[in-house]
């Protein structure tokens, strides 16, 4: 995707702001540049609900063209500090504030409990994928999208009371691998989508564009997988079901809440561990692995 080319402003020249309360945080992003703050409401466009205060915690962005380098750049400001973010297009520095808005929001002291999972559902019932890098999450989350399962959150899902469980306000990232598993019609359709960025490993889209209706805010989960669990036996595509206190131990690595020590992992998780079955899952052959998981979440 190309970048905008506008001329950067003074520092003084007054700017526009859009808002948005993220858990117990408040969001604020800020340009002088109308197109920066057009193409926010788009890639934001989810989340924004104009507020821009009440949360405990308040986290400011400010987004500006620079072309001081003889080249256009974009800069992006946290709190006003002084350090910036340099990015080569507008759209890959509002993907910079994605990320930096939920490295703000995942942070041990929001009181926010996260585990490192992606999170689908269907017909309400909600599911998590937990395992380290490359052991196959993306891969069968986009498996399961071709399903017809609904992507809430690829690699970060936020767990609540209930338990219930949400996606992680910002973009799902497919990796230009997943086309073949997707299938080209529907790899185009993402790519078309209005607040598809493209990037250099593949996209980031807005699965409530590409799923008509409107998503549940939360979901309640019925089931979690892990891929590639440290010391798990199970064959390829087969299912092992953990105890829930194998499951507890497990489980708090991949919290937030594991920064802020083990046994504050292990209260936080234990609802969702005493409740929702924990499974091994081999990796295997793809179709089999998707059945295995159907099978687990029937029930």
């Amino acid at each position: 995707m190309s970048s905008v080319r506008v001329e950067a402003r003074p520092r003084d020249t007054p700017f526009a702001d859009l808002g948005w309360n993220a858990g117990p945080l408040s969001f604020e992003l800020v340009s002088s540049n109308p197109a920066v703050l057009d193409r926010a409401r788009v890639v934001f466009g989810p989340w924004l609900n104009g507020s821009t205060g009440g949360g405990s915690r308040r986290v400011r962005f400010r987004v500006e063209a620079d072309g001081g380098s003889g080249r256009q750049l974009w800069r992006v400001e946290r709190n006003g500090n002084g350090e910036a973010t340099v990015a080569e297009s507008m759209d890959f520095a509002l993907a910079a504030v994605e990320y930096a808005a939920i490295a703000e929001l995942v942070a041990p002291d929001t009181g926010v409990v996260s585990l490192h999972a992606a999170l689908l559902s269907r017909a309400g019932r909600g599911i998590l994928l937990v395992g380290p890098k490359e052991s196959g999450k993306s891969t069968l989350a986009c498996a399961l999208l071709g399903a017809g399962w609904r992507i809430h959150s690829d690699d970060t899902a936020q767990i609540e009371d209930g338990p219930r469980a949400r996606g992680i306000p910002r973009r799902v990232a497919l990796r230009a691998t997943s086309r073949e598993l997707l299938g080209a019609g529907t790899w185009d359709r993402i790519r078309d989508l209005p607040g598809t960025t493209s990037t250099r490993n593949g996209v980031l889209f807005h699965p409530s564009e590409f799923w008509l209706g409107k998503a549940p805010a939360s979901v309640e989960p019925v089931a979690v997988f892990f891929l590639a669990r440290r010391a798990s036996t199970v064959a390829p595509a087969r299912l092992h079901r953990l105890d829930p206190g194998r499951a507890l131990l497990a489980l708090a690595p991949y919290s937030n809440r594991c920064l802020a020590g083990i046994a504050s992992a292990l209260e936080a998780l234990q609802p969702l561990a005493d409740r929702v079955p924990v499974f091994d899952l081999g990796r295997g052959d793809i179709a089999t692995m998707i059945e295995r998981v159907e099978e687990a979440a029937a029930k």
